[in-house]
């Protein structure tokens, strides 16, 4: 994915960073995509983001996506487990911790009831930044 502003996320709060991976995972297709804020439950990490991916393929592609752009934007993965398996794959950034399940594993593990309902946060300001960018290329589109 090739974007011309990329913000500079060095220095970011650890939710600006969510809601970016939460976008480039918006962008890539990811589904039932949930930010899960658990900075008041665990000093590991701020913020969760969970996704699931449509085949192991695209698990993994969404993973490897999140940490090419997230690193343009100064934020570099720190590790990744279960890129080999195709069911679970866990990106560690830090502040940020992306969890991309495929539909089964995600069914079958059941993260999210984990947290209280209170840990979800929305992010409608990501996907209004996302429609807002694609009807901009939509109109570009046809008037070329």
């Amino acid at each position: 994915m090739e974007e011309k502003n990329r913000p500079d996320l060095s220095n970011a709060e650890s939710l600006d960073i969510a809601k970016r991976t939460i976008y480039l995972l918006l962008k890539k297709l990811a589904r039932d995509v949930k930010l899960i804020c658990v900075r008041e439950t665990t000093v590991l990490t701020d913020y969760y983001v969970v996704a699931t991916g449509r085949s192991a393929n695209h698990l993994r592609a969404l993973a490897a996506d999140a940490a090419d752009e997230l690193a343009a934007c100064g934020v570099h993965l720190r590790n990744l487990e279960g890129a080999d398996g195709g069911e679970w794959v866990l990106a560690d950034f830090g502040d940020v911790i992306l969890h991309i399940f495929s539909k089964e594993a995600r069914e079958f593990y059941r993260f999210e009831r984990l947290f209280d309902e209170k840990c979800f946060l929305p992010y409608g300001d990501v996907v209004e930044q996302l429609d807002k960018e694609m009807s901009v290329s939509n109109n570009e589109e046809k008037s070329n």
